[in-house]
C-alpha cells in the first residue's frame, strides 16, 4: 500500500504521514523508521496497519518517485502533457512530457516482461538486458526528493498578483483528489507540494453577496460572488485549483506556470 510523506519538507526535525483511507497516521514505535527524525524519501510502502487510539503502520519501507511509478499502481495520463495519475488521481506527478512518456513506456515494457515471466518461468531475462538496465539506472539515479510532486522546482514570483475569475474547468462541488470539495482538493495539492495551508479572506459586497480570496505562496486568487461565505471560499478554491492545475495551458508552459505558483518558502532539501 502507498503512503505519502506529507510535511517533512517544512521541518527537518519532523514529518507527517497520511493514507487515503485513514488520513493522518503514525509509525509503530518499534519501527526502524520511527526512530528517524527525517526520512529522505517522498513515499512509504507498508505491510500492516494497527489501530489503537490512532492508526499505526508496521513493516514500512521508504521509496522514491521512480519506484512508485515503475512498480506501484496503474498509471494513466492526466489532462495535460507531463501529468501522470495513480489511484484514480489521488496521487499525481508532474514532469516534462518527454520524461512522462519514458516512464509510461518503461512501465508498459516491464509489466509485459513480468507477465511473460509468470506465464513462462523458463524465460531467460538476460535477453531483456537493456530494459532491466534502464530500470535499474532510473531507480538508482533518483535522488528520492519527491521531485515529481506538484510544484517542486520553481521560480518564486516577485509580485503578488490578484487573478481575476475566468471560466472554471474545476468543479465547485464534485469530488476530486483529496476530498469532496474544492477547498479540500486545494489543501491536498498544496500539502503534497510542501506548501503552507491556504488562507481565505472573505468580504461582503453591497448586494449582500460574498466574495473570497485565497492566498498561498505569494499568490492571491479571487473567486466569484456567492450567496454565502462558505460557498465563496469554495469558489475561490476552485479558481485556485484551475490556476494551479494549468487551465488550458499545456506542455512546458504548464509546468513552468504550475511550478512558479507553488514555490516553497523554505529551501528544498
Amino acid at each position: 500500500m502507498l503512503l505519502n510523506l506529507n510535511g517533512y519538507l517544512h521541518n527537518e526535525k519532523s514529518f507527517s504521514l497520511k493514507t487515503m483511507e485513514d488520513g493522518q497516521v503514525l509509525l509503530y514505535s518499534n519501527s526502524v523508521n520511527a526512530r528517524e527524525s527525517r526520512i529522505p524519501f517522498p513515499w512509504l510502502v507498508f505491510n500492516e496497519k494497527i489501530k489503537v487510539n490512532s492508526v499505526f503502520l508496521r513493516d514500512s519501507t521508504a521509496v522514491s518517485d521512480s519506484v512508485l511509478l515503475l512498480f506501484g499502481g496503474t498509471i494513466s495520463r492526466g489532462e495535460v502533457d507531463g501529468h501522470l495519475k495513480m489511484l484514480g488521481g489521488y496521487l499525481e506527478f508532474f514532469m516534462e512530457p518527454a520524461i512522462a512518456e519514458r516512464y509510461q513506456s518503461l512501465r508498459r515494457e516491464f509489466d509485459e516482461l513480468i507477465q511473460n515471466k509468470l506465464l513462462n518461468p523458463q524465460l531467460v531475462l538476460n535477453i531483456h538486458h537493456e530494459l532491466i538496465s534502464a530500470v535499474r539506472l532510473l531507480v538508482s539515479e533518483d535522488r528520492c526528493d519527491g521531485k515529481f510532486v506538484i510544484g517542486r522546482h520553481v521560480v518564486k514570483p516577485t509580485k503578488m498578483p490578484v487573478v481575476s475569475p475566468h471560466p472554471s474547468l474545476v468543479s465547485r462541488t464534485e469530488s476530486g483528489p483529496g476530498g469532496d470539495n474544492s477547498k479540500s482538493q486545494l489543501q491536498t495539492l498544496l500539502t503534497r507540494a510542501g506548501c503552507a495551508a491556504p488562507i481565505y479572506k472573505t468580504k461582503q459586497l453591497k448586494n449582500n453577496q460574498f466574495r473570497a480570496t485565497v492566498e498561498f505562496n505569494g499568490m492571491q486568487i479571487m473567486g466569484q460572488p456567492c450567496n454565502n461565505k462558505k460557498s465563496a471560499e469554495k469558489d475561490a478554491a476552485a479558481e485556485a485549483l484551475q490556476w494551479v492545475m494549468g487551465g488550458t495551458q499545456t506542455g512546458h508552459e504548464y509546468i513552468k506556470h504550475m511550478s512558479m505558483l507553488l514555490k516553497k518558502s523554505k529551501r528544498e532539501h
